[in-house]
């Protein structure tokens, strides 16, 4: 028998919960330090506070990616950096702790907890959806009601992402194929500079995690369902959604391009550092680097775009 919609999503949940809590149960006195920051600085309108990206896989020569979901944008500390933030979500800021040779820095992405939650299960564009259906890690929560709302939105961007990627895949897949497909075509909506075969190395690291998302979801119908094997999977999208896919994915990849140029240009205005942070980002994916005039440091939302073109010229990212 089937399970039913609450049992699913028990399962579902149950196995976000063991990712987000083990993830990151490890001391760590310097990213502690940098949380303690976010804490002071968003005092009670703080909500919650994720960990993403390369730290969870081991590397520490990288800045640290936090996101941090408030109340509303009063907590923030200026008017128009909330409207900024609700206009196009998320903000980016950087913050650091200590001084060279042992200084830590972070870069962290703000919202609100209730713009996180409708971005994972409403938005067109892949931008929320595709990062939290990957691993994270939760470092801080004002609550238990607010830590189970924010797993309950990282389980919901798993059943988007799955439900956007499957009607894109062939008749029969495996979670590998839905997994390193869906992301390699989510990094195409944005400027992204990841090597060949990234998407495939994401999934090697946590495969356990991708194999049980995509088991659980298979319970509930997104448009696949097991193939009577193991981590094997047929595609039952139906005709409709699987004829309007590549356009649903070319509509994405044009939304992606603007929205990162807005938020290139955002960043621009709140991130210190913006431009050799891109920079240092482009170097340490694609191995591409140009180094930047002191007129373009000082004022990338005029100078900088010629060094931007020559970067694409040049492959760094697409």
């Amino acid at each position: 028998m089937a399970p039913s919609p609450t049992q699913a999503h028990a399962a579902l949940t149950e196995i976000v919960t063991r990712q987000v809590s083990g993830t990151c149960d490890f001391p760590d006195p310097q990213r502690d330090r940098l949380l303690e920051q976010i804490q002071q600085r968003y005092g009670d309108g703080l909500q919650a506070v994720l960990i993403y990206g390369s730290y969870l896989r081991g590397k520490r020569d990288t800045l640290l990616d936090f996101y941090v979901l408030l109340d509303s944008y009063r907590s923030m500390p200026s008017a128009w950096q909330g409207l900024l933030c609700r206009t196009l979500p998320p903000n980016v800021y950087q913050i650091h702790h200590g001084s060279p040779p042992d200084e830590i820095r972070a870069k962290y992405a703000l919202l609100s907890l209730d713009g996180f939650e409708r971005a994972v299960r409403r938005d067109f564009h892949s931008y929320f959806w595709a990062r939290f259906a990957q691993p994270c890690g939760i470092l801080y929560c004002r609550d238990e009601q607010v830590r189970q709302r924010v797993i309950d939105a990282i389980a919901e961007a798993c059943a988007t992402f799955t439900r956007r990627v499957v009607p894109a895949l062939p008749d029969v897949f495996d979670a590998k194929t839905l997994w390193a497909e869906g992301l390699r075509r989510t990094y195409q909506c944005e400027f992204r500079s990841e090597p060949p075969g990234h998407a495939e190395q994401l999934f090697e690291y946590w495969p356990d995690y991708y194999r049980a998302i995509t088991a659980s979801l298979a319970t509930v119908d997104p448009g696949y369902g097991t193939a009577g094997a193991d981590d094997r999977y047929t595609n039952t999208s139906p005709g409709g959604q699987r004829r309007r896919s590549p356009g649903e994915w070319w509509l994405r990849r044009l939304q992606g391009k603007i929205l990162s140029t807005l938020r290139i240009i955002k960043a621009a205005l709140t991130f210190d550092g913006a431009l050799d942070y891109l920079l240092w980002k482009i170097k340490r994916h694609s191995g591409v680097y140009i180094e930047p005039t002191r007129l373009q440091r000082k004022a990338p939302l005029i100078f900088a775009w010629p060094l931007l073109f020559r970067l694409w010229r040049k492959g760094a990212f697409r």
